[in-house]
């Protein structure tokens, strides 16, 4: 009875005009130390993949404080245009994250400056571009940047980027690496921001026997009923969530984690936001976390089921 009121909470969440629903991260390529540090490059042919399965975005998450030295480096933006291009070729929005801005992240007052340097660059660069380009300002704020001291940022960004792109459809996340429970702290600036939020929980499952981690959790199942009440429990401080539209921006499992669990879980995540009337995008296409074999170019159709249920 518990899972059902909380679902019927949900339920009663407006539609907003958000035009994102079905989307999918290109991580682990551009927010690398250089493409291909993580093992996975972006191809031509992967937009023209997740196009044809039924996605209708692609966030692109790009390191731009690791390519700025008082300017982007020519050569990096040259890429990210390369892979906006491609996408909007297949008719995919794409969602322009500043990702992995660490040095920002343990010391804001320092690295403010260059924050605000680099969103003023990608104003003018991407001034008049469509409306399917979406920016997102910084992702997951952590560590020292607090949603408060986040939000002064996106105080201070809003302007610039609005001089240019009145009509964008801009993102902001809180602290806490974008917790459900941050987003009540987070400004509404005008009717084209949204509010987004990221879903790894329980973590000790999503990042199971992760090999990049110095501690990883050890192998564990999902499924019960106990760890559904759960996952709405927390779903709910993010799609409850009413201020400004709201965007699930990130969720998705490890590689080790059991294959029917996964399929389980992404599967409840995807449907109950998508009852909610909440756009989502996933992590990741071809990451350790990824929907895609990229080394063999082939779906993992359970993982894929998941997300895009139905005949295929």
């Amino acid at each position: 009875m518990r899972i059902l009121a909380l679902i019927l909470v949900l339920l009663a969440t407006p539609l907003h005009a958000f035009p994102v629903a079905r989307c999918i991260n290109l991580g682990n390529a551009l927010e690398a130390p250089t493409e291909g540090d993580w093992g996975y490059v972006i191809e031509r042919h992967h937009l023209t993949e997740i196009a044809a399965k039924g996605f209708d975005t692609v966030r692109l998450p790009a390191r731009f404080s690791a390519h700025w030295d008082g300017r982007i480096d020519p050569a990096f933006l040259a890429r990210v245009d390369e892979v906006i291009g491609w996408a909007r070729a297949e008719g995919l929005r794409v969602i322009l994250d500043l990702h992995h801005f660490d040095e920002l992240m343990h010391e804001p007052r320092a690295h403010a400056d260059a924050f605000l340097a680099i969103w003023k660059e990608l104003s003018e660069h991407y001034a008049g571009a469509p409306a399917d380009l979406i920016f997102e300002l910084l992702n997951e704020p952590s560590w020292e940047l607090t949603t408060e001291k986040a939000v002064v940022l996106y105080e201070r960004a809003m302007p610039t980027i609005r001089a240019l792109h009145p009509d964008r459809w801009v993102i902001i996340g809180g602290g806490r690496w974008s917790v459900g429970t941050e987003l009540p702290g987070l400004p509404v600036f005008d009717e084209r921001t949204v509010h987004t939020f990221h879903y790894y929980t329980p973590f000790d499952f999503t990042h199971q026997q992760a090999t990049y981690m110095e501690s990883p959790p050890p192998a564990r199942s999902w499924g019960s009923r106990s760890d559904r009440a759960e996952a709405v429990a927390d779903l709910v401080h993010g799609l409850a969530h009413d201020a400004a539209p709201v965007f699930l921006g990130e969720f998705g499992v490890y590689r080790a984690a059991p294959e029917q669990d996964t399929q389980d879980w992404l599967a409840f995540v995807r449907a109950t936001t998508e009852a909610a009337g909440v756009g989502w995008c996933a992590w990741s296409f071809g990451s350790s976390f990824g929907i895609y074999d990229s080394e063999n170019d082939h779906w993992k159709e359970s993982r894929l089921k998941a997300l895009i249920p139905g005949d295929r």
